[in-house]
């Protein structure tokens, strides 16, 4: 992920894979949403799993379809976020001030994320 970070190697081609994507329309908003699932799967699968042994335990569908609910909502509320600020984060690389802050910020980041990355084969992770 580190170098993902510094632009070295790119490892999660999502925005490429979605830059392909000459559809538009219902169709279009299909595949980007196909394409979103399987690169959000690893993160949000965990917590879905959580979720529905919870429910299992309690025997209990509007349990279920409460706590499924509340979890749609907020992961809908970071996406409509992260999709919405795009134009805003794209104007702020474009200024040369940011620009500078910007890229001491992703190396100070990525050296973060590769030490955390160490330490846990350090623990055996």
């Amino acid at each position: 992920m580190a170098l993902q970070t510094w632009e070295i190697y790119e490892i999660i081609p999502s925005s490429f894979l979605l830059a392909k994507n000459t559809k538009t329309g219902f169709v279009g908003a299909f595949i980007a949403g196909i394409l979103g699932g399987v690169f959000s799967s690893p993160c949000s699968t965990p917590v879905l799993i959580a979720l529905l042994a919870i429910v299992a335990g309690k025997g209990s569908v509007l349990w279920g379809i409460l706590l499924l609910l509340l979890y749609s909502i907020g992961h809908g509320i970071l996406a409509i976020i992260a999709g919405t600020s795009m134009g805003f984060v794209h104007k702020m690389s474009s200024s040369e001030k940011y620009g500078q802050a910007s890229t001491v910020l992703k190396n100070i980041m990525g050296v973060l994320i590769l030490f955390i990355g160490f330490y846990m084969f350090y623990l055996g992770f």
